[in-house]
C-alpha cells in the first residue's frame, strides 16, 4: 500500500531497508524507464507514461489496483504539487518533499533560497545570481567577497553538485580535464568557455567555504522535523552526528519551507566554525543509503510517522524519534 513513484537512484536503498524492517508492507514502485537496480526490492513495479498527460489516469489504476494509501513522489515534483488535489481525492497521502507549489520553486532556486533564509535570518552562503559571461567576468575583477577568497560557482538549479566548479587564476589550464574530481578550474578557461556558449544558464557565485561540509537527512511533516542525522564529510569518510547547530539550523530552515517527506539540507562552515546554509533538497539525499551505519533508520521512520505502523522486528527503540546515536561510526564512500 507503499507507492514510489519515479524516483532517483537512492530510491534503491530506500525500498530495501523499508522492506526489510516492515516485510509485510506491500511496496509498488513505477518508473518511466527500465530501471531494474531500482526495482529489485519492490513487490510490484509499473511502466509510467511518459506524456505527462496521462499520469494522473495512470496513478488512479494504480492506487486502485494495490489499495495504495501512500505515495512518495520521487521525480516530477512540480507536477505533482500541481495536481496535489486531484491526487489525494483518490483516497491517498501524497509526499513530495514540500507542501505547496512556491516552497518547491523557492528550494529549486538557490538564489531564491538564500533571500529567505536572510529575510528569517538564518545565516547562508553569500551570492550573487549571474546571467552572462561578461556580469561573471565583472564581478570576479570586482571581488565582491574579498582579494583573499577563492571563488566558486553552481547552476542557480542543479542537484547533486552538477555543474559546481571552484575557480582559480593559478592553476593549470587543462586541469580541469584530467583532475575532475578536484572540482578545480582555471578561470581564465572559464570564462573563455562560458563566453562561448550560446545556451548560458545562470549561475551563482559564491565564495568557496572549506570548513566540513555536513549533509543533514531528516524525516518531516509538513514542517515538523521529527527526526535529523548530519552526515559529516571527511574526505572519503563520512561520520554521523545527532546533534549540535548544523543540525539545529537545519531544522529551522525545513520549517521555514515547510518541507515535508524525506528531505536533505547542505550546509559548510564558515571561517568562524559556524554552520551556513548552503541549500535544501526536497527529496532523498544520494548518500541516505550510508545512513544505516548510524543505527537509525529515516526510511521506516518515515513510514512510521505517514502509515502509522511499527516495524516487524524485536528490537525498535533504535528507529524512534528519542534514539541516541551510537558512537561515531566511519563508512568509506565507493
Amino acid at each position: 500500500m507503499l507507492l514510489f513513484t519515479e524516483g532517483l537512484s537512492s530510491q534503491r536503498e530506500i525500498i530495501a531497508e523499508i522492506k526489510t524492517l516492515f516485510p509485510s508492507l506491500f511496496v509498488v514502485s513505477t518508473h518511466s524507464q527500465e530501471r531494474p537496480e531500482i526495482h529489485e526490492f519492490s513487490d510490484s513495479t509499473e511502466t509510467e507514461p511518459k506524456n505527462a498527460d496521462l499520469r494522473l489516469a495512470f496513478l488512479r489504476d494504480t492506487i486502485s489496483k494495490y489499495g495504495i494509501k501512500l505515495i512518495h513522489a520521487g521525480k516530477h515534483t512540480l507536477w505533482y504539487e500541481a495536481h496535489r488535489n486531484s491526487i489525494e481525492s483518490l483516497g491517498v497521502t501524497l509526499v513530495t518533499g514540500v507542501s505547496d507549489v512556491e516552497m518547491f520553486e523557492i528550494a529549486d532556486s538557490k538564489i531564491r533560497f538564500a533571500q529567505l533564509m536572510k529575510l528569517h535570518q538564518l545565516p547562508v552562503v553569500p551570492s550573487i545570481e549571474i546571467t552572462d559571461a561578461d556580469q561573471l567576468e565583472a564581478e570576479l575583477k570586482s571581488r565582491p567577497f574579498g582579494n583573499d577568497t577563492l571563488y566558486c560557482v553552481k547552476p542557480v538549479k542543479g542537484i547533486y553538485g552538477m555543474g559546481f566548479w571552484k575557480l582559480a587564476d593559478d592553476i593549470p589550464a587543462a586541469r580541469c580535464f584530467y583532475d575532475t574530481d578536484s572540482r578545480m578550474v582555471n578561470t581564465k578557461v572559464f570564462l573563455h568557455a562560458m563566453k562561448q556558449s550560446n545556451d548560458f544558464k545562470p549561475l551563482v557565485l559564491m565564495p568557496y567555504l572549506d570548513g566540513p561540509e555536513r549533509s543533514v537527512d531528516m524525516v518531516v511533516k509538513q514542517g515538523v522535523v521529527i527526526k535529523a542525522v548530519a552526515r559529516v564529510k571527511n574526505g572519503s569518510y563520512q561520520t554521523f552526528e545527532e546533534s549540535g547547530p548544523a543540525i539545529d539550523l537545519a531544522i529551522a530552515c525545513a520549517s521555514i519551507l515547510k518541507a515535508d517527506g524525506i528531505v536533505n539540507v547542505q550546509t559548510r562552515n564558515a571561517p568562524d566554525g559556524s554552520p551556513v546554509l548552503l541549500e535544501i533538497n526536497p527529496r532523498p539525499s544520494g548518500g541516505i543509503g550510508y545512513l544505516g551505519r548510524s543505527g537509525i533508520s529515516l526510511p521506516a521512520l518515515f513510514v512510521q510517522t505517514y502509515l502509522d505502523i511499527r516495524p516487524a522486528v524485536s528490537a525498535t527503540d533504535h528507529l524512534l524519534p528519542n534514539i541516541k546515536v551510537r558512537p561515531l561510526t566511519q563508512a568509506i564512500i565507493v
